[in-house]
């Protein structure tokens, strides 16, 4: 949506006065004391640790840029009570997290975001970390394997479900395939005012509720329209601000790849036309060593629609890692 049409739609919900929190859309952990959160120095997430705080860490990474982890809990429970700490929580500016303004969020901050995530829930500094993400999520695990290899020797491996893309290139091919005609360097995603515009906290909650009633299914992605994946809440700043970035500044997460020790797991949907598998081993090309699986008769949402496949299949690669630490 362009910012003059999101601008008119914002104006025509005005009748639903946000003014008051939940109104439109879910109070977030400024409104909400009562929500599980992650306090950090500029901002608080919603999220929490469950299972065994003093297991291995599994960092759960939602998809979006700008959805929440609800969709991921089933899967989260399941893996928590295998004996692992499992981390989930809502990306700045998304889910049920703090809202920021388009010029609040830069390029080198979801990468720091997650390290402070880490380091919060972390109770020594050797415990194993691996990392479970699902499209955006699965990206982002990337993104930070990339810049901090395995964090000295802690990142173990990771679940990576159907990434869409590592480079700028890569990303432009790949939103071509699901949307179509659209321009991924076009206005849609690269309009200078809408990053320098200043919001409300109403302003925010009319974005959000926008996006959730304006959201269609991709048919490309192949998503079962009778079980449709749950959230809380979308992040439209955020969606938007960092979707433009990636457009405006370009990126590469693949140049660092190679260094990575330990096979990394792709986890695909058979019927995902925007994720071929061809795409996703070129994708699994950038690593050292990769195994993809392919679960059939799924489309995109292969880690809501086929949840007990999907922590089969993980378990079965967490048997695989060295997850020990400490003195033995």
């Amino acid at each position: 949506m362009r910012l003059l049409e999101l601008s008119v739609a914002l104006a025509v919900v005005g009748c639903l006065d946000p003014s008051k929190a939940g109104n439109l859309v879910p109070r977030t952990v400024a409104e909400d004391r009562s929500l599980p959160r992650i306090d950090l120095p500029d901002t608080a997430f919603h999220g929490e640790l469950l299972g065994d705080p003093t297991g291995p860490l599994l960092v759960l990474l939602h998809g979006g840029p700008g959805a929440d982890h609800r969709y991921m809990l089933p899967v989260a429970e399941q893996l928590a009570d295998d004996g692992y700490g499992v981390v989930v929580w809502d990306h700045r500016g998304a889910g049920l997290s703090t809202r920021h303004d388009p010029g609040d969020f830069h390029w080198e901050q979801p990468v720091e975001d997650l390290r402070l995530v880490i380091e919060h829930f972390s109770v020594d500094a050797d415990q194993p970390v691996v990392f479970v993400g699902h499209s955006w999520g699965a990206m982002y695990a990337t993104w930070f394997i990339n810049e901090h290899g395995d964090y000295g020797g802690r990142v173990r491996g990771a679940v990576l479900s159907e990434p869409g893309a590592y480079t700028s290139e890569q990303l432009e091919s790949y939103f071509g395939r699901l949307f179509g005609s659209m321009d991924f360097l076009g206005e849609q995603v690269n309009d200078t005012a809408w990053k320098d515009q200043l919001m409300t906290p109403g302003d925010h909650a009319r974005a959000d509720y926008l996006w959730a009633i304006t959201a269609v299914a991709l048919p490309a992605e192949h998503i079962d329209p009778d079980n449709p994946s749950p959230s809380w809440r979308g992040g439209a700043i955020a969606n938007e601000t960092l979707i433009g970035m990636a457009a405006e500044d370009g990126f590469d997460w693949s140049t660092d790849l190679d260094a990575f020790p330990t096979e990394v797991l792709f986890l695909r949907g058979e019927l995902n036309e925007a994720m071929p598998l061809w795409h996703q081993q070129e994708l699994a090309g950038a690593w050292p060593s990769a195994r993809i699986v392919t679960i059939e008769g799924v489309g995109h949402d292969v880690v809501w629609e086929r949840q007990d496949r999907f922590v089969t299949e993980t378990r079965a690669y967490l048997s695989t890692l060295d997850l020990s630490w400490g003195t033995p």
